[in-house]
């Protein structure tokens, strides 16, 4: 499930990421500005987290990242030659091309991680959506019951006025209002 991202979406992350980051490979630089300023390929470009096998992919890393400064994967092929890397992208300007980016605290980086193409982060964020629509039915299911209950207690008031028994109507009423400081506390 690939989630959509706008072209300037991914042309101001790009423009952001080289406005903050030294790269290791000058040369890398230039292949990201080639691609900034070309909207048919960042179209086409995915951010991910893991090369993709069968899948071209780009890997370019900053200075503080323990990574190679530059890899491009063609199928099963790897090169850290950035001219190679130009020539397929200026051949092949529609194919898909997925990109790596290795930067320190890019797990914390939100500007990041909303780039990030991951059936991991969707799952996540699944998850997380899924906890938050399970504690809100779990409230409503509350509410409801706690609704029903007090509803309950007023017919079996009516009930002990009906008999005319005083001592189970005080027990009802007192219970009537503890049930309405719950609704209300």
């Amino acid at each position: 499930m690939r989630k959509w991202i706008s072209i300037t979406e991914k042309r101001n992350f790009l423009k952001w990421f080289l406005d903050n980051h030294r790269l290791k490979s000058t040369d890398a630089r230039k292949i990201l500005e080639f691609i900034i300023h070309r909207p048919h390929l960042l179209e086409n470009l995915s951010f991910v987290d893991k090369i993709k096998p069968r899948e071209k992919t780009m890997v370019v890393s900053s200075m503080q990242s323990d990574e190679s400064g530059f890899a491009f994967y063609d199928r099963y092929r790897k090169t850290e030659d950035v001219s190679q890397a130009l020539h397929d992208l200026t051949l092949n300007p529609s194919e898909k091309v997925n990109l790596i980016l290795n930067f320190y605290g890019k797990l914390l980086n939100h500007r990041y991680l909303q780039m990030l193409d991951s059936p991991e982060a969707d799952s996540i964020h699944l998850y997380e959506q899924s906890e938050r629509h399970a504690r809100a039915a779990e409230a409503l299911i509350e509410k409801i019951s706690h609704e029903q209950e007090i509803e309950r207690v007023k017919r079996q008031i009516d009930e002990a006025l009906d008999k005319n028994d005083r001592f189970l109507f005080e027990q009802l009423v007192s219970k009537l209002q503890e049930l309405d400081k719950k609704r209300t506390g």
